[in-house]
């Protein structure tokens, strides 16, 4: 298997194992870990994205197209079509919130990979790079979106241009982790995270992701109105009404009795 599942309570811990390729990502590793993503999405009410080994992920592998390369060269736009995209709006699109816990390099799509994750916390010896200019490429993955969005366009073309390695340090700094551990810890630190976003509605979390994102490109009043859209809607659900009643009696709130993942049913 490309990809391990743990849950562990109501985390699920998705585990991308190619360590001897540093989980560099072909098509079977693509739909595995949609479908990891898409059980996750069911089964918990947070989910960690991790590699096996020494890296997060390289990015393409690319000796899937190799033979592609012998030829007339691969067709990279249907790649993408066929195996990227589905993967990082699998991503992007999670019913509960993603934390990447980055415990290696982050290559390429590997770095696209990453930032579509909500949150990041890296492993000491981690590195981010975007890579694709050195092969004549340009970013993919999302990358060309992400990271202007996160630190601007002028830092987002330094890093794009020169595919600089970023550390842990210098990424907290810019904004493109949350946290820096010892590569032991990483794992404990992001199930902290992860159980910490658990605690809290799915719905409410992944419905903010969404408005944030959408606020990034549109004026205040699009903003405004699609706060009120959804701000009316979640009012209305079981896990508000808890919140609530919860404040006033001076208490904690018990999201995780309405059960794992959006929706959950009132028990």
């Amino acid at each position: 298997m490309s990809v391990r599942y743990e849950l562990r309570d109501d985390v699920a811990v998705v585990i991308m194992d190619r360590p001897d390729r540093f989980n560099a990502i072909e098509a079977g590793l693509s739909v595995a870990m949609i479908e990891a993503l898409a059980r996750a999405g069911v089964e918990s009410r947070a989910v960690v994205v991790t590699g096996a080994g020494r890296a997060f992920c390289s990015g393409a592998d690319l000796a899937d197209l190799v033979e592609d390369y012998e030829r007339d060269g691969p067709d990279l736009a249907g790649h993408l079509e066929r195996v990227f995209h589905p993967l990082i709006e699998a991503v992007i699109g999670c019913a509960v919130p993603t934390i990447a816990a980055v415990n290696g390099v982050a290559a390429g799509a590997g770095l696209g990979l990453a930032l579509a994750c909500d949150l990041r916390v890296m492993a000491q010896g981690a590195t981010l790079t975007s890579a694709f200019t050195g092969i004549g490429l340009v970013p993919d993955s999302g990358t060309t979106w992400w990271l202007p969005s996160m630190i601007g366009v002028g830092r987002a073309l330094e890093l794009a241009l020169t595919n600089r390695r970023v550390g842990p340090d210098e990424a907290l700094t810019l904004g493109l982790c949350t946290s820096v551990h010892p590569d032991e810890e990483l794992l404990d630190a992001a199930l902290t995270t992860a159980a910490a976003l658990a605690s809290l509605v799915p719905d409410s979390l992944v419905t903010t992701r969404r408005l944030i994102r959408e606020a990034a490109g549109t004026g205040l009043s699009e903003a405004l109105r699609a706060e009120q859209t959804e701000q009316g809607r979640l009012g209305r659900t079981p896990e508000h009404l808890e919140g609530v009643r919860a404040f006033l009696d001076k208490r904690k709130p018990d999201y995780r009795r309405f059960g794992p993942g959006p929706g959950g049913q009132d028990g």
